[in-house]
């Protein structure tokens, strides 16, 4: 089951997908009610506990490499070209999410430490 910090990070992803539709066909109506929305999801969600999300996404960072460790461990003993092939294609996925996950987090710095000096 996905934490609240994860399904409100996918939220906020979807509406970010969701803008650069927008932008792309040019559709300013429909940016506006999609820079409407994720603002009130935003603020509506304003009050989580910033601690308890930066865990979270620690937690989900851990988790990661463990995963890529022992998808590197069956790298290591795969035979077939079809096998080894299939494991770099997660491991590059989960790269992918361990990016992602770091953006997040600096993010949550930049903004902590921008809060902190205001």
């Amino acid at each position: 089951m996905k934490t609240y910090a994860e399904l409100n990070s996918l939220l906020v992803d979807d509406y970010l997908d969701l803008l650069n539709i927008a932008k792309q066909l040019g559709d300013e109506e429909w940016k506006d009610a999609i820079l409407q929305a994720l603002k009130e999801e935003v603020d509506a969600n304003h009050h989580v506990d910033s601690t308890e999300v930066r865990q979270d996404l620690w937690n989900q960072f851990e988790d990661i490499n463990e995963q890529m460790h022992e998808l590197l461990l069956q790298l290591k003993q795969a035979d077939h070209p079809e096998e080894k092939e299939q494991i770099i294609e997660l491991i590059w996925g989960l790269k992918i999410d361990r990016h992602a996950i770091t953006r997040k987090l600096e993010t949550m710095s930049r903004a902590s430490a921008g809060a902190h000096k205001g």
